[in-house]
């Protein structure tokens, strides 16, 4: 069965990076006593539905969600507070300069 997480993007949608790893905050949506809680993880995102093994639902800045379904594979979940300044635009690119 697939996971359902649902995340906030505060930049423009056309900014996101697919297929680059990256730290964002995503809230588990998959019914049952874990529902709604939040994470912290490395995630790879795509546009794509099917591309990943389970779907992301994305919300706008006012908590508006997009009527696209993406698709996310969470790489690692993340402990702690991030090292680099952190906040929920689109995460942050791990993708080497």
């Amino acid at each position: 069965m697939r996971k359902e997480w649902d995340t906030y993007i505060l930049t423009k949608l056309a900014e996101v990076e697919e297929d680059v790893e990256t730290l964002r905050v995503i809230r588990d949506l998959t019914p049952g006593t874990h529902k709604y809680n939040g994470k912290f993880v490395k995630c790879l995102v795509s546009r794509d539905p099917e591309k990943y093994p389970d779907k992301l639902f994305v919300r706008l800045g006012r908590g508006q969600l997009t009527k696209n379904i993406w698709s996310v594979k969470i790489t690692e979940y993340v402990e702690g507070i991030p090292t680099k300044p952190y906040h929920m635009s689109g995460g942050i690119s791990l993708k080497e300069d």
